[in-house]
């Protein structure tokens, strides 16, 4: 056995051991931060067994408590516990996975929405089915929150295509099709920094790239990236970045983006 196959085989059981080491209700926590995902754990018997708050949300329960130990018919309407079920049962009795199905389902306000679900076997150490997890995705939820980042599209578009020519407040405001001071605060709202903040992040991110895989002078490169001269790029580049761009070509570092 070589070397790297030692090393490849250490490293998989320490993440294994790793993964033993944790709580699940870590992970569920982590997913109640996820907008618009619904996560469930069921048993062999089609019985809860861990869900986060949105889930039992849709569900129409006041917590994870009521929810667990209940099945799909405690749940739901039997038409479309029906439904449920026969998925479970294919994922339980086959070990397949079903992958981003597209699906209607109502929620308590009994309003119809677009799921994307996903649904797989989990295993025991003996390699036996014990249940499987579902994660569900509400398509419609999904769409309102990131409504205002796609309505900013052909914003940040336009100062990606254009971050090497002076950029002005107006020409992001035609974009967006707002006034200049409307489009001002949306994008601060929106992004928690302000237009001009952006426009010299990204010009940075440009500069990092270059000093990382170009011999390109400092100068030129400030050039490229938009500065009109070297003193603006070089106070520029330390106030995103904390080191000076010498500093930061010589130490060979790779751009953070």
């Amino acid at each position: 056995m070589s070397r790297d196959t030692q090393s490849k085989e250490t490293l998989i059981q320490e993440c294994d051991a790793f993964r033993e080491s944790l709580h699940g209700a870590q992970l569920k926590q982590l997913l109640n931060f996820l907008p618009g995902i619904y996560f469930v754990v069921k048993n062999f018997d089609g019985r809860v067994m861990m869900a986060n708050d949105e889930a039992a949300r849709l569900c129409g329960f006041e917590n994870e408590t009521e929810m667990l130990g209940k099945t799909d018919y405690d749940i739901f309407a039997s038409d479309r516990a029906d439904t449920y079920v026969k998925d479970d049962q294919h994922v339980l009795q086959t070990g397949e996975s079903i992958i981003d199905r597209v699906e209607m389902a109502p929620d308590p306000n009994n309003s119809i929405n677009w799921f994307v679900t996903t649904k797989i076997p989990l295993y025991s150490h003996e390699n036996e089915i014990v249940g499987l997890a579902c994660i569900a995705r509400n398509m419609t939820d999904a769409y309102e929150m990131l409504r205002p980042y796609t309505e900013m599209n052909e914003v940040l578009e336009y100062v990606r295509e254009n971050y090497a020519t002076p950029i002005k407040l107006e020409d992001l405001a035609r974009e967006a099709s707002l006034s200049p001071s409307q489009f001002e605060r949306s994008f601060k709202k929106l992004f928690e920094i302000t237009p001009a903040r952006h426009i010299l992040n990204v010009r940075i991110r440009a500069a990092c790239n270059l000093l990382s895989s170009s011999n390109d002078t400092i100068a030129s490169i400030a050039m490229e990236t938009g500065f009109y001269d070297h003193s603006h790029f070089a106070r520029g580049f330390k106030k995103v970045m904390g080191i000076s761009a010498g500093e930061y070509r010589s130490k060979g570092r790779k751009s953070p983006w």
